[in-house]
């Protein structure tokens, strides 16, 4: 079988995160016999021709590109809303990436199309898609899904792109309702739910760390919709039950970058919880399993995560998870299986979820024996290659019937 990925985002090289889990399912696909080309776009200091652990990749030039790049950058929507200029830029970007992967599919003649993210790549795949007769599959992971709800221009691009789209995937259910409430075009019945894959070398299954009090770790970005102080207002809560005189049962480390840096640490400083917060910087993959394996608990409190990667990359380090009960993160939690869920907001309840994961060690330890099961059955990188070569193969399959 023969893939031409479609997409806007793709490693640059070894070592670069830049939609690193594309690159695992793509490499994988290709250890099992398909013959994948990816196109994506140029960036200075990259060959126009590539291979990277066996991928085929061509890079296309477009406009404007050493100067005004607008594609890995990790901001591409608010950059062309941001200005006219932006705006011409982008729509150079399109023709150029639309001849590019035009040219590709000419000389490949692929069974599949694969774009990654409806919106560029999808915009590029339909339009070929349509005129070469070549079926289409899209997959999304979360920020172009979340462009459906502001309607307008994106309700009608998004019913373009998935009238001549085959099959799609999202990476949880409730990703895969937001795609299916805002776009008709597609039925539910096409759309699977296929997560992202992780790095599993980077976490690997390990004993629970023999740390003086419980640490729970936090790994996100310092957002709104991460919703970090709840944590916060959760452990002063626990705290608040204590004698003035008893040391902190527990620690909390809060890892990542964004707006909301300053404000957090206000926060912990002004309710006098210094002792309890550690920040630390986003880390890379390596150093980041290395955090995981010295906590004992692992937190989410977001609304409406679209998936929840750090509760898996946690569940295969065999750490017990908590989680808001919201978005993807249900898709990963199994209350009471491999962690424990709390309704979105509720501070009490996550204060009550730490306060049980505190106070007993040997639920920890069998929350975080499921957390492990639970990730190598469903969401290691083995099983989710298998199920988008499925994906591909009922494409192919549906072709010639």
């Amino acid at each position: 079988m023969k893939v031409v990925v479609i997409t806007h985002n793709y490693i640059r090289r070894h070592g670069d995160l830049t939609a690193l889990y594309l690159h695992r399912l793509s490499s994988g696909l290709t250890a099992k016999g398909i013959e994948l080309t990816v196109v994506c776009p140029h960036a200075p200091g990259l060959l126009r021709r590539d291979t990277i652990d066996g991928v085929r990749i061509i890079r296309f030039s477009y406009p404007f590109s050493t100067h005004k790049p607008i594609v890995y950058t990790g901001n591409m929507h608010q950059e062309v809303a941001g200005s006219v200029a932006a705006k011409a830029i982008f729509a150079a970007f399109l023709n150029s990436f639309y001849f590019a992967a035009r040219r590709v599919c000419r000389q490949v003649r692929p069974d599949v199309i694969w774009a990654n993210w409806w919106i560029p790549p999808g915009m590029v795949a339909a339009r070929i898609s349509a005129s070469m007769k070549i079926p289409l599959v899209i997959s999304s992971h979360g920020t172009d899904i979340a462009l459906l709800k502001k309607r307008g221009i994106f309700s009608t691009l998004s019913s373009y792109v998935y009238a001549r789209t085959a099959k799609a995937s999202v990476v949880s259910n409730f990703l895969k309702e937001t795609l299916t409430e805002n776009v008709t075009a597609i039925s539910p019945d096409d759309v699977a739910v296929i997560p992202m894959p992780v790095g599993m070398e980077h976490f690997p299954k390990t004993v629970p760390p023999e740390n003086d009090i419980p640490v729970f770790l936090s790994v996100a970005r310092f957002s709104r919709q991460k919703r970090l102080d709840d944590i916060i207002a959760a452990a002063e809560k626990i705290i608040a039950k204590l004698a003035s005189t008893e040391r902190p049962p527990f620690k909390v480390v809060m890892v990542g970058e964004g707006p909301l840096e300053n404000e957090l640490k206000e926060i912990v400083q002004s309710r006098g919880l210094n002792d309890i917060f550690d920040f630390i910087p986003l880390v890379a993959q390596q150093r980041l399993g290395e955090l995981y394996r010295q906590s004992d608990a692992v937190i989410l409190s977001s609304e409406n995560e679209g998936f929840g990667l750090v509760l898996v990359e946690a569940g295969l380090t065999s750490r017990p998870l908590i989680g808001a009960r919201s978005g993807g993160i249900i898709d990963v939690i199994n209350d009471g299986e491999n962690g424990l869920l709390y309704e979105v907001g509720d501070v009490e309840g996550l204060a009550r979820c730490m306060t049980s994961l505190i106070e007993s060690p040997a639920r920890r330890a069998a929350l975080g024996e499921g957390g492990y099961v639970r990730a190598m059955e469903n969401f290691a990188t083995p099983v989710l290659v298998d199920k988008i070569y499925d994906l591909f193969q009922a494409v192919v399959g549906d072709k010639t019937e």
